[in-house]
């Protein structure tokens, strides 16, 4: 039973960062919708800092779902990905008006 508490423990931590990190993409797409016109430092700040938190949030999930498939059952094995598409087309319009 204190097993199953650490292993549930552990999960909670990685959700946890998952979620911190799908905060920063959600405030970044906030920002590039609210200020269409980025000068160029700013936009390449938010481009450097989705790169970062993307490699993070990629190793994160990867993780997490090698994880679950060790320590879960089957039908315990499934996350929420934060679809990024949009950050990126949104990204790539900030950089391409510079």
């Amino acid at each position: 039973m204190a097993s199953e508490n650490k292993i549930q423990e552990y999960l909670n931590s990685l959700e946890q960062q998952k979620i911190m990190i799908e905060t920063h993409f959600a405030n970044m797409e906030r920002i590039l919708n609210d200020n269409p016109k980025l000068d160029q430092e700013k936009a390449f700040a938010l481009l450097s800092n989705f790169n970062t938190l993307n490699i993070q949030y990629d190793q994160l999930c990867n993780d997490m779902i090698a994880f679950i498939q060790i320590f879960k059952d089957d039908d315990e094995q499934e996350i929420r990905l934060y679809k990024t598409e949009e950050l990126i087309d949104l990204l790539e319009k900030a950089v391409n008006q510079i």
